[in-house]
């Protein structure tokens, strides 16, 4: 079994790497400390497994998951991150990831979202699980909004779409060529107009219909 770590801190590479080893003890295990250095890696060697950061150098957000199914297209990749998996896991399943696993996880979790991808099956935790329930009942449960979709302007609902999109900040503001400290303005207005605090909610606020106003 051949597994590739990227992963720019050491100490976490090296704890990946007893968990890996006590589970495929026979397993070959390469480190990349970049993404480059991790792309570099893959176009001369078939994995069955990738452990991937996604703030590290040369990170390219969730674009780094379709870049490596360029040279990796079936290998199952199980994103490991300390950012907000509430805010974050969705959005790189969405991108073709297996699974999402947070950095505070417990050895046992981590262990079964290592098995479970393996299997080329999806995982999330059990947070995230309950979070798209709620996600999934929320229309039903609350028609209430403190401005409405109508309130936002142009550029907020264009921010709005690229948000549920997966997009992180520094990516909007490259595609819109504007500064980052103005995309996560326009962010935090988005959030206060529509009564959310994290992206998943705002993707249930924008589908929920609009409930019209009484004359």
């Amino acid at each position: 079994m051949n597994i590739l770590v990227v992963e720019d801190h050491f100490l976490v590479r090296m704890s990946m790497k007893i968990v890996l080893q006590e589970l495929y003890s026979q397993a070959s295990i390469d480190e990349s400390d970049s993404f480059d250095h991790a792309i570099a890696r893959m176009r001369g060697n078939a994995y069955d497994l990738i452990l991937l950061d996604i703030e590290l150098p040369g990170g390219q957000g969730t674009g780094m998951v379709g870049r490596i199914r360029q040279f990796q297209p079936e290998t199952p990749i199980l994103v490991c991150s300390a950012a907000d998996e509430q805010q974050n896991a969705l959005a790189f399943i969405a991108a073709g990831a297996n699974g999402f696993l947070s950095k505070t996880a417990e050895k046992s979790e981590t262990i079964k979202a290592i098995m479970t991808v393996v299997k080329k099956s999806r995982y999330v935790s059990q947070a995230v699980q309950e979070r798209l329930l709620d996600v999934a009942t929320y229309g039903k449960q609350k028609r209430t909004r403190p401005f409405g979709i109508k309130s936002l302007s142009g550029r907020e609902r264009e921010i709005t779409e690229l948000l549920i999109a997966g997009k992180w900040v520094k990516e909007i503001a490259a595609h819109l060529d504007i500064q980052s400290n103005t995309v996560s303005t326009y962010k935090a207005r988005i959030f206060e107009k529509l009564g959310v605090d994290n992206v998943i909610d705002l993707a249930a606020k924008i589908r929920e219909p609009e409930i019209p106003e009484r004359p």
